[in-house]
Formats: C-alpha cells, sequence, structure tokens
C-alpha cells in the first residue's frame, strides 16, 4: 500500500501536472513545426501548380486584362499572361540552379585544393620499369606459422 500511495501522490502533485503539460507542449510544437516545413516545401515544389490555379480561380479577371482582348479569334482569355507567369517562373528557377551550380563548384574547388595536398611527381628511368628488385617470399608462412609461447 505505501508504494501505492507514494505513486498516486506523484500523479496529483502539481510539478508532475506541469511536466505532463510541457511534455504535450513540446510534442505539439514538434508536430507543429513538422507541418510547417512540409508545407513550405511543397510551395516551392508545386509553385507553376499555384500560378495556374490562380490563374483558373481569376481567369475571368486575366481575361479583362489580356493583351490579345482586341483578336477574339485566338481565344486567349488571359492564358498569354499564365504563359508569361509561368515562363518567368521557370526562367527564375533555373537562373537559381545555376547559381546554385556555380556556388557548388567553386566550394568543391576550394575544399579540394585545402585538403588534397598536391601530388608529388618523380621521375623514373624507363629501365628500370622493367628491371624486378625484388626477392620471392613464401607467403603462405607469412600468414601460417605456429603460435609463439
Amino acid at each position: 500500500m505505501d508504494n501505492l500511495s507514494k505513486v498516486s501522490r506523484m500523479i496529483t502533485s502539481k510539478r508532475f501536472v506541469y511536466l505532463i503539460h510541457i511534455c504535450l507542449l513540446l510534442f505539439l510544437l514538434k508536430k507543429l513545426f513538422t507541418y510547417i516545413l512540409l508545407l513550405l516545401f511543397s510551395f516551392q515544389t508545386f509553385e507553376i501548380a499555384f500560378i495556374v490555379l490562380n490563374f483558373k480561380i481569376n481567369q475571368d479577371f486575366f481575361a479583362e486584362i489580356c493583351e490579345n482582348k482586341d483578336k477574339p479569334e485566338m481565344k486567349c482569355n488571359g492564358k498569354c499572361h499564365l504563359k508569361k507567369q509561368i515562363k518567368k517562373q521557370e526562367e527564375q528557377k533555373s537562373k537559381k540552379e545555376k547559381i546554385n551550380i556555380e556556388k557548388e563548384i567553386q566550394n568543391c574547388i576550394l575544399i579540394t585544393s585545402k585538403i588534397l595536398p598536391q601530388p608529388k611527381t618523380k621521375v623514373v628511368d624507363a629501365s628500370s620499369l622493367y628491371k624486378f628488385n625484388h626477392k620471392p617470399r613464401n607467403c603462405i608462412s607469412d600468414v601460417f606459422h605456429p603460435p609463439r609461447v
């Protein structure tokens, strides 16, 4: 009975309740942070899809500001604006990728030049390549030998 009373007192204590609340709060904050990061990454991934969705929602507005409004046979209805936005987004994306690739190359060059030593070159006489200067060894006797006491 003594152990049970200790446990019941511990559970009802304010410190324990605060500890549980803090743990739950940290768990919820962790989940919230995860969902925010997921949302941000999805915005970056689906940029063009959001542009098309915005166009579909506001198609009447884009049809009013269309450059080809005076040419009804083209049936543009603002699609020219959509094409411009998509092209602009793709150009920005390719520009960012180009800059990132250039930075990676520069970083790689800097790292390799600092870490790797310069190779030492040795001039070797061509006739020495064909000489056999090593004594033959018995490899088996090197590996298999009786234990030493």
